[in-house]
């Protein structure tokens, strides 16, 4: 490739700066890796926390640590209750302080969950009260976090795997910036879409603004998507990477930002996923190792292959 030129050729920049504010003309990435974005919204206060969005977008491991630690605080909530009522407020109450509240706090467990094992019932009008009130919110606890659980998983989640590099390969006669992907489930993806943005700095100094190029693809849209999609931007004289050298990219704090629109066969939700490329993760002169293999006789792709790359002009290993 030739040495850096003051402006791609082709199609002009975006002149805006894709919802992404000049603010981060500063920042290193936009994206990470995993498609979150690097920059945070504080002083937002506790409106900008809905219970049902955080608990949906929860880890398992929290989720379940939550719900055990709010169950627990109920039942032994409520176990006060029933001691503060005093040992005339319950049936067949132990003499020591510790063992009535022990005893209260299983009675809790046993009213919450409904369970009723009948040798301890209540004997007073205020522990009979009490008893309502906890079989009440029993009752609604118990229906939020069934709900939660309906909706955790039928959430569509998605398995998108990218190759680690992106990589600048020979295409039909030229060049074309490649990266790949493939579905890390066995459900299946139909009417996989890909947008790739190349975002570049241009003007001397710290004072140089990055400017975004939507990139033109080989291929858009796959209507199905059985095994791996190898997305190529040719290297043509449209294309702002085109004369663009491995130091000008780093020069430029090059990043491609890539988005994947797809829709799950079997829920027929809509699936998104994002990741970028930095320039020090896009190989020049490279090519990706094939994925395809037979097993029994049919054809397969091994993900094990996905990052595997070799280089330009090298034999495919086998």
């Amino acid at each position: 490739m030739s040495g850096p030129r003051a402006r791609p050729p082709g199609p002009a920049p975006r002149e805006d700066d894709l919802g992404l504010s000049g603010a981060y003309e500063t920042e290193p990435r936009f994206l990470r890796r995993d498609g979150q974005f690097t920059a945070r919204r504080i002083g937002l206060g506790w409106a900008a926390y809905d219970p049902y969005t955080v608990l949906l977008g929860m880890r398992w491991g929290p989720f379940f640590a939550l719900s055990l630690a709010a169950y627990l605080g109920l039942n032994l909530l409520f176990a006060c209750g029933y001691w503060l009522l005093g040992p005339g407020a319950l049936s067949e109450q132990p003499v020591g302080a510790a063992e009535r509240f022990m005893a209260a706090f299983f009675f809790s467990v046993q009213t919450f969950g409904t369970i009723g094992f009948g040798h301890v019932y209540p004997v007073a009008l205020a522990a009979d009260a009490l008893v309502t009130l906890e079989a009440f919110v029993g009752l609604m606890a118990v229906a939020l976090v069934t709900g939660m659980l309906f909706a955790r998983f039928s959430r569509p989640t998605h398995r998108l795997l990218f190759s680690r590099w992106a990589v600048v390969a020979p295409y039909q006669g030229g060049q074309g910036l490649m990266l790949r992907l493939v579905n890390g489930r066995h459900s299946n993806l139909s009417d996989v879409q890909a947008e790739v943005v190349l975002a570049l700095r241009e003007g001397p100094g710290p004072a140089a603004k990055r400017h975004f190029y939507p990139l033109k693809l080989e291929r858009t849209r796959v209507t199905l998507f059985p095994l791996a999609w190898t997305v190529v931007h040719p290297l043509d004289h449209e294309s702002p990477v085109a004369g663009l050298s491995e130091a000008d990219l780093h020069a430029r704090d090059a990043e491609l930002l890539v988005v994947l629109r797809a829709t799950d066969e079997t829920s027929q939700q809509p699936v998104l996923a994002r990741t970028s490329y930095q320039a020090r993760e896009i190989l020049f002169d490279h090519a990706f190792e094939s994925m395809y293999v037979r097993v029994q006789g049919a054809l397969a792709v091994d993900v094990r292959r996905l990052h595997d790359t070799r280089p330009a002009g090298a034999p495919q290993q086998n």
